[in-house]
């Protein structure tokens, strides 16, 4: 369904027409690939260690795919290093988008839970019903929030240069922190295209009138890898504290039996 819609998406962009660069193909198959792979996201499996195999593993096949869509269609122009280059990048957008689908597919999941066990002791049969398709539901949920983040993000330029060019005066590093936080950008340097010079993006964002730099590429990996640890560290704290919530719920407090077969 991924690479179809793939397909799909870049015709009705007129993506695959001949006198596309080899830069601006590689750069639109990853942005598209990025958005769209997050809303066929699998899910969570059945322990922690499964999920991060899962995100690693969807993570892959979603920018070998991009690499193998670009190859297909670009032809020999396309070489080897410069589609590694690309599908790297694109898999660290992923791996992350990926990460916090599954944080957020683990929260509402645990919300829905949660309401149908309260609705279990109330009798409620709508709340009984919650936990069966909360999985599901809450899947979904969260591809399509992570898909709406992205596509904000990548479109950065755009909503907030205009902010970026008023206050580039008094704040010289606001266009460059404008354009670097935007994956799109981040998905141009490893494709080797220049964004700003984009013929689309030059008639529609004031920032391509603007000097400015892209990220450099080991700034990039080390960006990438402190939010990575960030939302490791921040699942596991989070699936503790479920752990233990459980538990106290589960587990009646140790010093209530003992009261009641106190002898008066």
């Amino acid at each position: 369904m991924l690479l179809v819609s793939t397909l799909l998406v870049l015709a009705a962009f007129g993506a695959t027409a001949p006198d596309t660069s080899p830069s601006s193909l590689r750069l639109t198959v990853a942005a598209i690939v990025g958005l769209l792979a997050p809303l066929f996201w699998p899910g969570l499996a059945a322990t922690p260690a499964r999920t991060a195999l899962r995100i690693v593993a969807w993570s892959a096949a979603a920018a070998g795919l991009a690499a193998l869509v670009t190859r297909l269609l670009g032809g020999p122009a396309q070489t080897l290093p410069r589609l590694l280059s690309s599908s790297a990048m694109l898999m660290a957008v992923l791996l992350l988008a990926h990460a916090a689908a599954a944080a957020l597919e683990g929260w509402w999941r645990g919300r829905s839970a949660d309401a149908g066990q309260a609705g279990g002791r109330q009798g409620d049969a709508a709340h009984e019903a919650a936990p069966r398709t909360a999985p599901q539901e809450a899947r979904e949920a969260a591809g399509r929030a992570v898909v709406l983040t992205l596509a904000l993000l990548g479109a950065l330029p755009l909503w907030l240069g205009p902010v970026a060019e008023l206050l580039s005066q008094r704040h010289p590093g606001l266009v460059d922190a404008v354009l670097g936080a935007s994956p799109l950008t981040h998905l141009a340097v490893a494709s080797e295209n220049d964004l700003l010079r984009n013929e689309w993006l030059y008639q529609h964002a004031n920032l391509a009138s603007l000097q400015a730099n892209d990220p450099a590429p080991a700034d990039l990996a080390w960006a990438y890898a402190s939010i990575g640890l960030a939302l490791v560290l921040a699942s596991l704290a989070l699936g503790r504290r479920r752990r233990t919530a459980r538990d106290t719920a589960i587990d009646p407090a140790p010093h209530s039996s003992t009261s009641e077969n106190t002898p008066s």
